[in-house]
C-alpha cells in the first residue's frame, strides 16, 4: 500500500469516528432531555411559557436552558475531536507526500523541449 493510500484510510476512518462521535452525542442529548421530561412529569418543552412564574405540573422548575450532558456525551466530544485532529494530520500528511511525488517526477522529468517530443 502506497504512503497516500495510507493517509487516505486513515482520514476516512477518522471521517467514520467523528460520524460516530457526532451520533453519540446526538443520542445521549436525546437521553438527557428524556430524562430530564420524565425527572419533571412533563415534555421537553414543558413549564417553558410566556407566563412568568408558572410552573410546571409537580411544582419543580423547569431545568435551566441549555445543554444536558449525560455520561457518554463528553466521552463522544472528546472523541470527536481526536478524529479531527487526526483528520488533519492525515490530510498534512497526504499534501506533503503528493508535493514530494510530485518533486520527483519533476527532477525525473526531461527539461529540454527537444527531449520532450
Amino acid at each position: 500500500m502506497s504512503a497516500i493510500n495510507t493517509s487516505l484510510a486513515g482520514m476516512l476512518g477518522a471521517r467514520d469516528r467523528f460520524e460516530a462521535s457526532a451520533k453519540r452525542i446526538v443520542t445521549s442529548g436525546a437521553e438527557a432531555a428524556n430524562e430530564v421530561s420524565g425527572a419533571n412529569g412533563a415534555t421537553a418543552g414543558a413549564g417553558i411559557s410566556g407566563q412568568a412564574g408558572t410552573l410546571p405540573k409537580g411544582g419543580t422548575p423547569p431545568p435551566p436552558d441549555g445543554v444536558r450532558f449525560s455520561s457518554d456525551m463528553a466521552g463522544a466530544m472528546i472523541d470527536m475531536l481526536s478524529a479531527e485532529h487526526s483528520f488533519k494530520a492525515n490530510a498534512a500528511a497526504a499534501g506533503r507526500i503528493a508535493e514530494a511525488e510530485r518533486d520527483v517526477l519533476e527532477t525525473l522529468a526531461p527539461t529540454g523541449s527537444d527531449e520532450t517530443r
